[in-house]
């Protein structure tokens, strides 16, 4: 029997035993492709571009604590120009 094969058989096996509503619900939007996107050919350059330049040490990196302060920054930049007057 081949590894995907067994990987199978034991996913099943797993499947079958469970009695959890929410675990069951999430398999079947995984298997229903809700869950995840695929990248396009261009999007997958990009990244593997990035992720070259990371490689190489040249690319801007951040501690969790400053993605999170980055994150709050951006977000009240984005409500103040929300509450700003348009001006025509």
């Amino acid at each position: 029997m081949s590894t995907l094969l067994k990987r199978k058989v034991s996913l099943i096996n797993r499947l079958t035993t469970l009695e959890d509503e929410r675990t069951i619900a999430a398999m079947e939007r995984v298997l229903d492709s809700e869950t995840h996107y695929t990248l396009s050919a261009a999007q997958l350059r990009q990244l593997d571009a990035s992720w070259e330049r990371y490689a190489r040490g040249e690319a801007t990196t951040y501690t969790p604590a400053q993605v999170k302060a980055r994150a709050l920054k951006a977000m009240g930049e984005s409500q103040q120009r929300q509450k700003e007057p348009v001006r025509t």
